[in-house]
């Protein structure tokens, strides 16, 4: 039992770095003061707790553990961003970048993800197995995103991003968040979801 007990302090504290992570992104516009990993990833679960009631397709509380593990990784290898890989390049400014969709190469999200993956099995190696189960599963199951679930989880990460854009964009109007509008446009089919998306557009 202190084994177990020091294994889950030992991730608590390695999560804990998601408190003090600001979300790449913001970070590139310039945003000052932006908001954490942790705080995207709490109201993402929020919104899943939300939108999960009354669907008779989503298991609830699989849904949240889904929402609550999404980011995990990124306590040791950081935000990684679709506009990272560009902006290193020089091959384009970040004003000019955010006005276009967010995507991935091929290499660099296959970098991503082993690198995410390298760093799941670290936080959760010491863990009981049930445990570490439980945390490897849901974020392998929210990157496949093939369940009902990860579908919904997936399309809410979108939709937080954008509900967060148009929250600094009140405040900075010049900001460019065209690229989050796209992305939750793109990705957002879920019916309930859609009237959420519509509703963040109109006020």
């Amino acid at each position: 039992m202190p084994d177990e007990s020091n294994a889950i302090v030992d991730l608590l504290r390695l999560s804990g770095r998601l408190k003090r992570l600001p979300r790449q992104g913001w970070v590139l516009l310039g945003v000052p003061n932006p908001e954490s990993v942790a705080d995207h990833s709490f109201r993402v679960a929020l919104i899943t707790l939300l939108m999960a009631q009354g669907d008779p397709e989503v298991d609830g509380e699989r849904a949240l553990v889904l929402a609550l593990c999404h980011d995990l990784p990124e306590a040791l290898v950081g935000d990684i961003t679709p506009f990272d890989e560009p902006l290193q390049r020089g091959e384009v400014e970040p004003d000019q970048l955010f006005r276009s969709r967010p995507l991935y190469s091929p290499d660099a999200d296959r970098a991503k993800r082993q690198a995410e993956e390298a760093a799941l099995r670290e936080m959760t190696g010491a863990l009981p197995e049930a445990l570490r189960r439980l945390i490897v599963s849901a974020w392998e199951e929210y990157e496949a995103g093939t369940s009902a679930e990860a579908r919904l989880v997936r399309q809410i990460d979108k939709l937080e991003a954008l509900l967060q854009a148009r929250e600094y964009s009140a405040e900075l109007p010049d900001l460019q968040i065209e690229s989050f509008s796209l992305g939750a446009h793109e990705r957002v089919t879920h019916i309930r979801l859609l009237q959420l998306l519509r509703a963040i557009e109109e006020t």
